[in-house]
């Protein structure tokens, strides 16, 4: 048996475990520190994955990072350990170098080898660091411990870990940056067979996360708000596409990179001198627009100089549902399979695969492809009225048991209450897929107005999403191609249907829909609540939200649960069998 120990250090640190090449463990360290995208080293994350399996790190035949830009700064004490690789990462960090840098981008010839010599040697002292702390922390030996590239992480998680039998296809990896790339061509068959590089300054992804950032948002966290906002726009968005971001980026065609007028990590400071006074939903269009049609130009480049049309996607920029919507809609793309939660959280998935892959792998032995991603702790019941009575919430709120709560909740739901739910395994990754959920009747906007003003507190703009049971997938979505959706990855046109039975899930600018399409042997009791909301009420799906404060991550268990039911206008919250409501 080949144990190997995955792990992400930078933003979004995640670790996961995998057993003879099948992942068969992965959580996030926001999950414990309660810090959303949380940088801190994931002691508490390795913890729970070898002690829930009754292992020691001796144990391990290797540890996986995914990366080898290693920041030092994420060895400081864990109350300082947040790192954002965003702010980080600028090679000339003074404002006066900045301008230089945005004005005068010929002379980064000049400094650029020594900014990259100075960054080669800080990610070579945040290599020995890390593992120092692994040697220290667990006993690891440097000799069992493997950096593989950042880009290599993404391209081997989404080809390995969604790939058909001995498929092969066009594997294509973008984001902001990672171990000096951006984006990747990709070739898979027998072996992933790299293509083409595009190195970081002419990022598409830094596009996007520094137009957040003017926005007034967060960077690798709010860009999924400027996403959402987009719609919202009238078509006259298209003079700031055309003035602001259309003149800035491009694709070589031939070489299957981006190319930029200027080093886009100094994209701000373009946006500050032609976009100041720009209407705020007309830049969230433009840079929606721009990432759609560069993206659209670079694949179909590649499409025709590869002859490939099968789309395995990876990296942070593919987190953008509209744009593989986009992608699916292509007439010379077959199909289109974006990693769930393919940010860099997804990075240790990848490390495990490459590292299991041209080391450990032997004849008659593969890898396996990831199915549901319910890869983190469950609590028990008994775990769970330990619970309840420790914190005397019989005193504050009525708590009944029930051996079907999943009728229960359906019922609820059914009479036009909001539920929240902690059941099973929490699933991994950025969305709620039912175990760490708070669900609603989707047929009225009356669920999506007490969801977002008394629970979520969310932007007014932003949608909510449904979970869709599969047999009734055509009732409510356009999607010719019948490509897989169960992970929130994917956008889809709606119904006339689906604008009526689940109108609180889906947007109310464009009318698509982020769904997850349930089956039944994936996750069997989310999926009763479904078949006994339909039975109820004819409605074969429901509104599915993550179980969380904004700004905070998913909760992972029954302290947090009930921090965000006492915190919210939550007036029901199910832990496992046990039904807590507000008296």
């Amino acid at each position: 048996m080949v144990l190997i120990l995955g792990m992400h250090i930078g933003h979004n640190n995640s670790v996961c475990l995998m057993q003879d090449g099948t992942i068969i463990a992965a959580v996030q360290q926001e999950r414990f520190d309660k810090i959303k995208n949380s940088g801190s080293f994931p002691k508490p994350a390795i913890d729970w994955i070898l002690n829930a399996h009754g292992l020691t790190s001796q144990q391990l035949d290797a540890v996986a990072i995914g990366g080898t830009d290693i920041l030092p700064n994420i060895f400081q004490k864990e109350s300082e350990g947040k790192s954002n690789k965003f702010n980080n990462r600028i090679p000339l960090p003074t404002e006066i170098w900045r301008h230089i840098d945005y004005n005068h981008s010929n002379l980064r010839k000049l400094f650029y080898p020594l900014a990259m010599q100075k960054r080669q040697k800080t990610s070579k002292q945040g290599r020995e660091l890390l593992k120092k702390k692994l040697f220290d922390s667990y006993a690891i030996p440097s000799e069992k411990i493997f950096f593989v590239d950042h880009h290599t992480c993404h391209a081997y998680s989404a080809y390995y870990g969604l790939r058909d039998g001995e498929s092969e296809g066009l594997v294509l990896t973008l984001d902001g940056e990672g171990d000096e790339h951006c984006a990747t061509v990709n070739l898979g068959g027998n072996e992933l067979k790299r293509i083409s590089t595009t190195p970081w300054y002419n990022s598409l992804g830094y596009i996007y996360s520094q137009t957040t950032t003017f926005l007034g948002m967060k960077a690798l966290e709010h860009e999924y708000k400027v996403m959402g906002l987009a719609p919202y726009a009238k078509n006259y968005f298209m003079d700031t596409y055309k003035r602001v971001f259309e003149p800035v980026i491009n694709v070589d065609e031939k070489s299957l990179e981006f190319t930029s007028k200027f080093p886009l990590n100094r994209f701000i400071i373009h946006l500050r001198q032609y976009a100041v006074g720009e209407r705020f939903d007309n830049v969230a269009a433009a840079v929606q627009h721009l990432t759609e049609t560069m993206t659209i130009k670079w694949v179909n480049a590649a499409i025709e100089k590869l002859d490939e049309n099968d789309l395995y996607l990876g990296g942070g920029v593919f987190m953008n549902v509209k744009l593989n919507m986009k992608l699916a809609e292509l007439d010379q793309v077959k199909n289109v399979r974006p990693f769930p939660s393919c940010g860099d959280e997804s990075n240790p998935f990848g490390a495990c695969y490459y590292v299991y892959i041209n080391h450990f792998s032997k004849p008659g032995k593969s890898t396996r492809r990831i199915k549901d991603v319910y890869l983190g702790p469950a609590y028990s019941n008994e775990t769970v009225g330990e619970f309840i009575k420790k914190k005397d919430l019989k005193r504050k709120y009525k708590i009944d048991f029930y051996d079907d709560i999943e009728g229960e909740i359906a019922s609820l739901l059914a009479k036009g209450k909001i539920v929240a739910r902690v059941a099973g395994r929490c699933e991994w990754g950025a969305r709620s897929l039912g175990n760490r959920a708070i669900l609603g009747n989707p047929s009225t906007l009356e669920t999506f107005y007490r969801v977002n003003d008394q629970i979520k507190m969310r932007d007014f703009w932003m949608p909510f999403a449904p979970t869709i049971l599969k047999e009734r997938e055509n009732d409510y979505i356009e999607n010719e191609k019948k490509i897989s959706a169960p992970y929130m990855i994917m956008a889809f046109h709606s119904t006339k249907l689906a604008q009526k039975e689940l109108v609180a899930a889906v947007h109310q600018a464009d009318k698509t829909c982020r769904p997850q399409i349930l089956e039944k042997d994936w996750n069997p009791r989310y999926y009763r609540i479904l078949k006994e909301f339909e039975r109820e009420t004819g409605i074969g799906g429901v509104l599915n939200t993550s179980f969380n404060l904004h700004g905070y991550p998913l909760v992972l268990d029954s302290e947090d649960a009930i921090h965000v039911f006492e915190n919210s206008g939550l007036e029901y919250v199910a832990l496992e069998n046990h039904l807590i409501s507000k008296k």
